[in-house]
């Protein structure tokens, strides 16, 4: 990661603009340390996006048994989790770690769906490491005007 510090070479602002005619003041690197800590949850990267009869979510999860995987939908609330485990393979044998990154242990997601949908038209697939989680829109349902007394 590289900081750039930049300063004016007068004191008066050039009429170009804030950051015209200033010069660097100095550069410097910040070196990340190759290994992470461990992490005890971790949040896989997922694409939401919309056609015309569905929402379809996919998540990147390779190396998860799709077994161990809990969908849920709460429709009232137009929310989807998912939530699962990526257990590590070589966990317990002694091994020296020069590099990383690949994330092992729970994992929870919580997606607020961008429409009404039918929760009973959900499926889901899990195939090259992806999850995709397609869910059918609810057709819109016309509200009924609803009558308010007055106390």
């Amino acid at each position: 990661m590289s900081f750039t510090f930049l300063m004016p070479k007068s004191d008066q602002e050039s009429s170009l603009g804030p950051s015209a005619g200033r010069r660097v003041l100095s550069v410097f690197s910040v070196q990340r340390s190759a290994l992470r800590a461990p992490h005890p949850s971790f949040a896989p990267p997922v694409d939401v996006y919309e056609t015309d009869g569905e929402v379809v979510v996919r998540m990147e999860i390779a190396g998860i048994d799709p077994t161990t995987i809990s969908i849920t939908i709460i429709g009232d609330e137009h929310l989807l989790t998912i939530s699962g485990e990526r257990s590590d393979p070589a966990a317990g044998q002694p091994r020296k770690y020069h590099n990383m990154e690949i994330e092992c242990g729970p994992f929870r997601r919580q997606i607020r769906l961008p429409v009404e949908i039918d929760e009973s038209e959900a499926s889901a697939h899990y195939s090259d490491g992806f999850l995709v989680v397609r869910l059918l829109k609810a057709e819109s349902r016309p509200k009924s005007p609803r009558s308010v007394p007055i106390d």
